[in-house]
């Protein structure tokens, strides 16, 4: 007991007991914090020490002066190696900041579609899981079971390995029945939208029928309250953003933006015009008639493409995409001759290894100016819409055109999707089992079909329960998007490794990928704290 004491009025008071919670919760904390603070200095002294015992080499200047401030100024040096994929232009002339931006780019790919996937794929199977059918309600359990008691890693192998090498060569590509879709061993090609110039204006358009949209929604619930009669709350908010995005689409396309530079002898004052010269090239009455004479082996395919009409772009330029739409939508055949720059594109079409030169109408005008005798040469505005389909084909021995999922970024993606969705699904079924019984006999008693009362009684108020802890699985496929190493997916981590062994400067590089994880995990706990804290329930 500890020893009393008399305050001045009098009154005796006891000292508190070094066993009192009060007091152990104060030591406590100040153990804590003394621990934290000898913690981090052991661990900066650490890398200060190993900075010293790698030398000066690790803070060498561009002046070639070496001091602490210049540690990462390496990575403004030449990265020297190649990128399997890259969603940006990389060369390996390009510094290791650039390497390493590409690699970011691939994880937060990676871990957005993920995300989203996994979420879509969990909530369903969770659904299934709860079903009255026995099929799918024990395929769901099975599918779950199985994905989440095996390694991760094990899955990415046997995905890549077993599953997605073993698909058939591009000649032998699976197709997609009624869908431009191919899946081979190199991937997956799809059909994609290419964004021309005039496609900002159209986007604002976009917005601008959203806005009102959601104006008009407002508009019709307030009269709808003060009727009491319906008033089409999603009919006219669809329509009247349809009307926006249409004239949006109409005065944003334009015949300006993008031209065609041929010469004079082709004869050709308009798209049209190809049309006529096809046909008298071929001798047949149709364009459709080509097609038949390969078929019927009159022709082969290299005879149709000799005679087709060439044309000289740059590599992945939308002004390919937009040209070569229209040709297709008249049936006229055609060849692309695709150059890395535009003067390499320029001198090939002077040379005359095509016939047709590609380009904005600006740098065509430009282009025209050099050559000689321009006046030899027409300049042919092309119509441009907002958005154009860039549909795949097989050219050579490779795709040309439209979307591309390499195999080692499908094979990530579904070896995430697959492993978070079934850890999501059992998220989802224990916050709809969540929900007392009471409420989906009230939505049943109210008349409302399954779906209605999943969607408008059940989740809403299972989401309190669903939020927490999917929160820490998307956070766990984020960092489990590292394992992407496996594949040899050419993500932040694995890009990151390849930069310690060419650069040697380990400390640096670790300290790049501790803030960059780190910066994904803060941002996905925030926004879905965010969203948590809305859903909550406030009590009065």
């Amino acid at each position: 007991m500890a020893q009393g004491s008399i305050d001045p009025s009098g009154r005796r008071f006891k000292l508190p007991s070094l066993l009192d919670v009060r007091v152990l919760g104060v030591l406590a904390q100040l153990a804590f914090v003394v621990g934290f603070i000898l913690v981090t200095v052991w661990f900066i002294n650490n890398i200060l020490s190993n900075l010293d015992a790698l030398g000066e080499s690790q803070f060498i200047c561009i002046d070639g002066s070496s001091k602490p401030r210049c540690s990462f100024d390496f990575l403004s040096s030449d990265a020297q190696f190649e990128l399997a994929e890259t969603p940006i232009e990389y060369d390996p002339a390009d510094s290791y900041w650039r390497a390493l931006g590409a690699a970011a780019l691939n994880t937060l790919k990676v871990i957005v579609s993920g995300i989203i996937l996994a979420t879509i794929l969990g909530t369903f199977v969770g659904i299934a899981r709860l079903s009255k059918n026995w099929l799918v309600a024990n395929i769901a359990k099975w599918y779950v079971d199985i994905l989440r008691n095996t390694p991760l890693v094990l899955q990415l192998i046997i995905i890549y390995f077993s599953v997605l090498l073993a698909l058939p060569q591009i000649e032998e590509a699976i197709k997609i029945p009624g869908i431009p879709i191919f899946i081979s061993q190199r991937g997956v090609n799809f059909i994609n939208a290419t964004f021309l110039p005039s496609a900002g204006v159209w986007l604002a358009f976009l917005v601008l029928g959203l806005i009102q949209a959601q104006v008009l929604w407002w508009i019709l619930g307030r009269v709808e309250e003060q009727t009491g009669r319906s008033q089409n709350r999603f009919l006219w908010p669809i329509i009247s953003f349809l009307a926006i995005a249409i004239l949006g689409w109409v005065f944003s396309s334009n015949d300006t933006n993008q031209s065609i530079l041929l010469g004079r002898q082709l004869q050709v004052e308009e798209i049209s015009d190809f049309e006529t010269l096809m046909l008298q090239r071929y001798d047949v009455n149709t364009l459709g008639e080509i097609d038949m004479l390969v078929a019927n082996e009159v022709m082969t395919q290299d005879a149709v493409d000799e005679l087709a009409l060439s044309l000289c772009v740059l590599r992945d330029a939308p002004s390919e995409v937009n040209f070569t739409a229209q040709l297709r939508q008249r049936g006229i055949p055609y060849t692309v001759r695709r150059l890395s720059s535009q003067s390499r594109a320029t001198s090939s079409f002077a040379d005359g290894d095509c016939e047709v030169y590609v380009a904005p109408t600006a740098v065509l005008a430009g282009e025209r100016d050099i050559l000689e005798n321009p006046n030899s040469f027409l300049l042919l505005p092309v119509q441009e819409a907002p958005v154009r389909w860039s549909i795949p084909r097989i050219e050579g021995f490779n795709f040309v055109g439209g979307g591309k999922m390499t195999t080692e970024f499908t094979a990530v993606l579904i070896g995430l999707v697959l492993n978070t969705g079934a850890t999501i699904a059992e998220i989802v079924r224990a916050g709809i089992q969540s929900v007392s019984k009471g409420q989906s006999e009230a939505a049943r008693a109210l008349g409302l079909s399954e779906g209605q009362r999943l969607r408008l009684v059940v989740l809403p108020q299972a989401l309190r329960v669903i939020i927490p802890p999917q929160t820490s699985q998307y956070l766990n496929l984020a960092k489990n998007s590292t394992l992407a190493l496996a594949v040899a997916y050419p993500d932040f981590w694995n890009i990151a490794n390849t930069t310690i062994n060419q650069s040697g400067r380990s400390i640096q590089i670790m300290l790049i990928v501790l803030a960059f994880y780190l910066s994904i995990s803060l941002i996905v706990s925030l926004m879905l704290n965010a969203y948590n804290r809305r859903i909550q329930l406030v009590e009065r």
